[in-house]
């Protein structure tokens, strides 16, 4: 009886439109579909060099397009030498701000895939693939996690928390919790094998080096945070709600705190409140305060005043350092541990 070989199988499936999507087919059954196809196969491997060796033909390599940071950095780990990836939000922009040039604009033209977060996270991404060639194919890393809605901010609390609410009061910052950037980077092996079936082992070989990482990182959370003397962040950014819900933390966003604007004594108050009721002693924000603004704050509420990055974009420096998604996601942890007072 003939055994289609993966690619085989996958070039079938390509042929008949699974593949093409604003997403019509949940990535679950996508990633479940393609460990079912290898399965099928056995131990038969018929594919390509799963070394690394990227050293074919560069006309083949995919071009990716991704729409900020932890997108681009999942998408160059997957593909590696096999694909062209092409960042749009600047280092040390955040993504909301993202104004396409035209020059971005022809990249859309000639692209092979597209990655991005959908229902108004960077509405000019979302026009621009609406506009883009049929032979493009977009991905809404949204539609590969389970979301959930926002935080509510900390009641008398006066003003608006920094944080941004998506269509259907939905929370973006997916990739936040080390799941869901595993899911995410999942279902972009599943998008690169579908679209360059030849080259599928060694998409699967640079996944798993990518997902070890991110896989330890999981581990050390559960790990760090299992015992704390405090399970509440407070946090004048509405980003951590995903962390929080996985490693079973209570996340109490508040208004009124930024770096260029002091608090007013009813918001003061409140924050000193929830303090004392949640044994709070740090405060997280989401850049670090002015000495006079962070000293008037740890004065009135009696807390200290850390920093948690939202990983939205890295700055130059810090990409000229080295730092990674992973290695700013483990200095949260550090910081965590301590403003909570955990054990790990």
């Amino acid at each position: 009886m003939f055994t289609p070989t993966v690619y085989e199988s996958f070039r079938f499936l390509y042929s008949a439109g699974m593949f093409r999507w604003t997403l019509r087919v949940p990535f679950a059954v996508l990633v479940a579909t393609t460990a079912l196809i290898a399965a099928s196969c056995g131990g038969d491997d018929n594919s390509g060099d799963s070394s690394g060796d990227n050293s074919g033909d560069r006309d083949a390599a995919l071009t990716v397009i991704a729409s900020f940071y932890p997108l681009e950095e999942a998408a160059r780990g997957v593909g590696g030498d096999l694909v062209t990836v092409t960042g749009l939000t600047p280092a040390g922009q955040g993504p909301h701000d993202l104004e396409l040039q035209p020059a971005q604009l022809e990249v859309f033209e000639s692209a092979d895939i597209a990655i991005h977060l959908g229902r108004g996270f960077q509405p000019q991404v979302e026009a621009a693939i609406e506009q883009s060639p049929d032979t493009l194919t977009a991905i809404d890393l949204l539609d590969a996690v389970e979301l959930l809605g926002v935080d509510q901010q900390l009641v008398g609390t006066d003003g608006d928390v920094d944080g941004e609410v998506l269509e259907g009061d939905v929370d973006p910052h997916v990739w936040l919790d080390p799941g869901r950037m595993i899911t995410m980077v999942d279902a972009i092996t599943v998008a690169f094998t579908a679209a360059d079936p030849d080259n599928a082992n060694t998409y699967a070989a640079n996944a798993e080096e990518y997902l070890a990482d991110l896989r330890g990182l999981d581990d050390e959370y559960r790990s760090g945070l299992a015992t704390c003397r405090s399970r509440v962040i407070v946090t004048s950014h509405r980003a951590f709600g995903y962390l929080a819900n996985t490693y079973d933390l209570r996340q109490i966003p508040i208004a009124g705190i930024s770096p260029e604007v002091e608090p007013d004594p009813r918001t003061l108050a409140a924050i000193a409140a929830e303090a004392e009721a949640e044994g709070v002693t740090t405060i997280f924000l989401e850049s670090i305060a002015p000495p006079d603004l962070a000293e008037t704050v740890a004065r009135e509420i009696g807390a200290e005043l850390d920093l948690l990055d939202p990983i939205e974009g890295l700055t130059q420096d810090q990409l000229d350092e080295g730092d990674t998604y992973a290695s700013i996601m483990r200095d949260n942890l550090e910081r965590l541990v301590a403003g909570l007072g955990c054990d790990g």
